[in-house]
């Protein structure tokens, strides 16, 4: 445990919750929108893991109507909603619809899952160092 206590605040326990407040931004670094995620919890990969085995699963019908892709879209949007606890809908997809093709032919969904998934990996990789760290600390003594 750290040194560092937290102090109660009258009636009220806080808690470090991971979250941080990203921004969403054009590639030209207008921003979009932003949201709340918790990118270094352990059970966000699962999620992720999850939300893409959804997409890579689902069917459409041979002959989709407006109400079929319309349906495919709130299905996807649930799912990325689940993936970052917020409403995606609120924070990507009033940008852009979830089936927009962008110029490198990919769909703005796939684009959104992969910004999402390089945010996870990297908030991973640096809470993962200060661990390692931290716990080295703790252990060395044992290795001398």
């Amino acid at each position: 445990m750290g040194s560092k206590l937290v102090k109660p605040i009258g009636n009220k326990i806080v808690v470090d919750d991971g979250s941080k407040v990203y921004t969403i931004e054009n590639k030209r670094g207008k921003v979009l929108g932003k949201f709340e995620f918790r990118p270094a919890d352990t059970n966000i990969i699962k999620r992720y893991e999850e939300v893409v085995e959804f997409y890579n699963s689902y069917k459409l019908p041979e002959n989709p109507t407006d109400e079929d892709m319309r349906k495919a879209e709130n299905d996807i949007m649930e799912k990325i909603s689940y993936l970052i606890g917020e409403d995606a809908k609120e924070t990507f997809f009033s940008i852009l619809g979830a089936f927009s093709p962008l110029a490198n032919g990919e769909l703005y969904m796939e684009n959104v899952l992969s910004s999402i998934a390089k945010v996870i990996e990297h908030e991973m990789n640096i809470r993962t160092k200060k661990v390692q760290s931290r716990m080295n600390k703790y252990v060395a003594k044992y290795h001398n």
